[in-house]
């Protein structure tokens, strides 16, 4: 117990700790010893392009509330005089900020403004927009750079907008003006809440890449785990197996890879290229809100029911509620329910948390590692939910964090789906296994009494024609019974040698028996001394003997050869009886044999459970036939590797 409570204890701090930083360092404002803004003013005299190629244009920009200016109004010859409302820091929200006795709102537009004095380069410069809330139009250098949506003075000319953007101007002076225009009428609150980024061409463009990678490879890897999870649910269903935690977890991932990949750098947004941004940011929120249904749903299917039906049923109503209301009303409407909603989130996740933990706690040893993947992947979730929400609130500046807890999250996810599988996969090899043995020892009880109740027959027989013959062969017979029939075991071999002997005792009874109509050759290799299955050769003989001699008026000749052919060894049984035809070959080894006898059926049933081999027959009508089949040298491991599935 105290192992898993460390356990516990470590996992949760690291993660944490990887949120704590960040929101520290945003509280304390600017580093003092690296470069930012003062009074809406950059010097960037000792910026080294070549050491640092990306910077942050962090710290004290002007800030024009109700404004929305242009370079124009900005020239000395301008006429009319901006009046400056006074110094925003960015990154950071205008939404509650008390500038000259006015607190600001979180409606409304503003103009904001730095000058880059001392720049240390010429040639082309990047420059990256992540999020100014919720539209924005970007000037540098007196000309329009990009924009994204429609900031206005007033709502009604308003169209929102807020994806990632980078542009690219030429830079030949040493100071460069670079002014913001944004206007925020849906969103909790306005503002520029992360960082406007400068630099070299080639820097700015391999982070853009790498941020689109990043969003591609988890929006990847989450469809990913939806199909394999799809994949699992419905090859359980095909096999009638109850499995509908699987299609719940398929339904999660692919909303909540859907409603990520939307958030942050929104890689999606690059497939989507035409639907407005409204929708977009509606349809982050109907797939992140869902996924929770669908989370919800899942720790109700789960194992000793880590969440009740009736809180399940309540916070999917909740949900559902609040589906409907992401539908059907504006941003700004609905986004007065977010608080709650966001709480609510809070609230589902830590309960999932805590209950995992519980069970993790007082599970059995060989479910640990199982509740133990179970609570870093919800831990992931709250973490992403944690930064998700500071993020929105503006109590951080940087989202990154996000998509390393999905990335954990989705590296946990599959693990533990390996690790079921791997489970499954172990119970369908004793399934296997105990299959086979069953089938192998119904085979052997066929072959078992058939071949006593010959032999004992034919004893009989000679009983009256030769009775000393037959003590003799009584004596032979029981004494190779009693060293080679294990009963015990089903995976018990005999040898070469033994079936051997067990083959000679047999045609010595039937040979005294028929007397010379029956001739025997042997062509063995006495070094051979392999493991085969016991009376693997005896119903092939006696089908030779019985079926393939006898039944004709003269007889004949069967011969026995064990060779060693390359990297097998080869036994083969062969008379030059009455034959059959190919129809009849084919019967014998496709159908199971009546009551009145064994069959090669059962033989090439046996071959192919525990080898993978078939027999191979040939037979000609008049001409005889020949039945062989082939064993590896090393068939001792195989047929205990085959008999292991």
């Amino acid at each position: 117990m105290i192992k898993r409570i460390l356990a516990i204890l470590i996992i949760t701090i690291i993660g944490v700790s990887s949120i704590l930083p960040s929101v520290i360092s945003d509280s304390r404002g600017p580093d003092p010893l690296s470069l930012h803004a003062e009074a809406g003013t950059m010097d960037l005299s000792a910026w080294d392009i070549q050491k640092d190629p990306t910077l942050k244009l962090d710290g004290e920009w002007e800030f024009y509330w109700s404004q929305l200016l242009g370079p124009e109004d900005f020239q000395p010859d301008g006429g009319r005089i901006p009046q400056l409302t006074g110094y925003m820091r960015v990154p950071s929200i205008w939404s509650g900020k008390e500038l000259n006795g006015t607190v600001l709102p979180a409606f409304g537009c503003a103009t904001y403004r730095l000058v880059l004095k001392n720049i240390p380069y010429h040639g082309v410069l990047g420059l990256k927009k992540e999020n100014v809330r919720l539209s924005s139009r970007v000037y540098v250098d007196g000309q329009e750079l990009f924009s994204d949506g429609v900031p206005s003075l007033t709502e009604a000319e308003y169209e929102s907008g807020n994806n990632p953007q980078l542009g690219f101007y030429y830079c030949d002076g040493s100071e460069l003006e670079i002014i913001v225009q944004a206007a925020n009428y849906d969103y909790i609150n306005g503002g520029i809440p992360v960082s406007f980024k400068i630099g070299e061409q080639t820097a700015m463009l391999a982070q853009q890449e790498k941020g689109n990678l990043l969003g591609f490879s988890v929006l990847v890897t989450l469809w990913s785990i939806a199909l394999l999870y799809l994949i699992f649910f419905i090859n359980a269903r095909y096999f009638k197996r109850k499995a509908a935690s699987l299609l719940s977890f398929a339904i999660f991932c692919f909303l909540f890879a859907v409603g990520n990949a939307l958030t942050d750098q929104r890689p999606l947004v690059m497939m989507l290229p035409d639907i407005s941004f409204e929708a977009i940011f509606k349809m982050k929120d109907f797939f992140l809100s869902a996924s929770l249904i669908a989370v919800t749903v899942i720790f109700y299917q789960a194992r000793k029911g880590i969440i009740s039906l009736r809180m399940t049923g309540m916070v999917s109503a909740v949900y559902g509620c609040y589906l409907i209301a992401v539908l059907t009303l504006p941003i700004y409407l609905y986004y007065k329910l977010h608080p709650f909603i966001m709480l609510l989130n809070t609230i589902v996740l830590i309960i999932l948390l805590a209950r995992t933990t519980v069970l993790f706690l007082r599970c059995k040893k060989s479910d640990v590692l199982d509740y133990l993947l179970l609570f870093i992947a919800i831990l992931a979730l709250n973490l992403y939910s944690a930064d998700s929400i500071l993020f929105a609130l503006s109590l951080k500046t940087v989202s990154s964090l996000c998509q390393i807890y999905i990335v954990t999250f989705a590296f946990v996810t599959i693990f533990r789906l390996s690790m079921h599988y791997y489970e499954v996969l172990a119970n369908l090899r004793i399934s296997i296994k105990r299959t086979q043995d069953a089938e192998i020892a119904f085979l052997r009880s066929q072959i078992k009494p058939h071949f006593l109740y010959n032999a004992l027959n034919s004893i009989a027989a000679l009983c009256k024609e030769a009775p000393d013959q037959a003590e003799d062969v009584v004596i032979q017979l029981s004494e190779y019974l009693r060293g080679s029939f294990d009963f015990k075991t089903l995976d018990s071999l005999t040898t070469v040698k033994k079936e051997t002997e067990l083959l000679e005792a047999y045609l010595n009874i039937e040979k005294v028996r028929f007397g010379k109509r029956l001739n025997v050759e042997y062509d063995i290799d006495e070094s051979i001394n392999l493991p085969i299955p016991p009376l693997i050769l005896q119903p092939l003989v006696e089908n030779a003997v019985r079926h393939g001699l006898m039944s004709g008026v003269s007889g004949g000749t069967v011969k026995i050869s064990i060779k060693k052919e390359l990297a097998n060894v080869v036994f083969s049984i062969e008379d030059d009886g009455i034959g059959m035809e190919p129809s009849q070959v084919k019967r014998l080894l496709e159908q199971a044999p009546d009551e009145n006898g064994v069959g090669l059926w059962n033989i090439n049933q046996r071959l192919r459970l525990i080898y993978g081999n078939e027999l191979e027959v040939w037979s000609e009508r008049g001409a005889g036939t020949r039945v062989s089949f082939q064993l590896p040298w090393n068939s001792q491991e195989t047929s205990l590797s085959r008999g292991n599935l």
